[in-house]
């Protein structure tokens, strides 16, 4: 047993690893993972898990001079959802999308290049976190232009992700995810129709049952 659970922990930190390999070297980091098995899918779920902390850890803790949030009103479960679901609204969008485009990867690949494009986002919220806590008020554009680096960072791995594991040429990679965007918008949309639909039947039915009791 404790064989598995070390295992298991090599594996999980084995891909952990690979992201940083990715990070510095993303065509053939991407294209390794896509065609030859590098990298896991625990790895990329570390990374995910990494940045959500460092999210919440810049919520809660950042330097006060810096820090606009209401932390009476954080909700750490709402939070979690806010960037859990956009990230699994994306790779189910861009696989419905890329499977029409002729893609190679798979839903797994996609979430496993999105994970690991997170990694420098995590990275500069990290950096930022320990940055505003000694920073002043008159240093603030530093902040910025990490946190620029850090989105700007993983737009690009993202983007570079996609267009490997894919084999897209550029042009046809800007179209996938353009149309992916588009995906999300309308998986959004049909998520809240049916709610609203489901919302009605159960209205419907609720008014029926109580009218039968009224009767009786």
């Amino acid at each position: 047993m404790k064989i598995n659970i070390k295992e298991r922990l090599g594996r999980i930190f084995s891909g952990f690893r690979y992201s940083f390999f990715t990070l510095s070297h993303p065509i053939r980091g991407f294209y390794e993972m896509r065609f030859e098995g590098q990298g896991s899918v625990s790895g990329s779920c570390l990374v995910i898990a990494l940045f959500v902390i460092s999210t919440i850890f810049n919520t809660q803790l950042n330097g006060f001079i810096f820090n606009t949030n209401n932390l009476k009103e954080f909700n750490l479960l709402r939070h979690m959802i806010s960037i859990l679901i956009p990230v699994i609204l994306w790779c189910a969008a861009n696989w419905s999308v890329t499977v029409l485009l002729d893609g190679e990867g798979r839903f797994k690949d996609i979430f496993m290049a999105t994970g690991y494009a997170l990694l420098p986002f995590t990275v500069t919220n990290f950096l930022i976190l320990a940055a505003t806590n000694v920073m002043s008020g008159d240093e603030a554009t530093f902040i910025t232009i990490i946190s620029s680096i850090g989105i700007f960072y993983s737009a690009l791995l993202l983007f570079t992700g996609i267009l490997t594991i894919h084999q897209f040429t550029v042009s046809k990679n800007i179209v996938s995810i353009v149309l992916t965007i588009f995906g999300m918008a309308f998986i959004i949309f049909l998520a809240i129709l049916l709610a609203s639909i489901f919302d009605k039947m159960f209205s419907y039915v609720e008014s029926i049952i109580t009218e039968i009791e009224l009767r009786l």
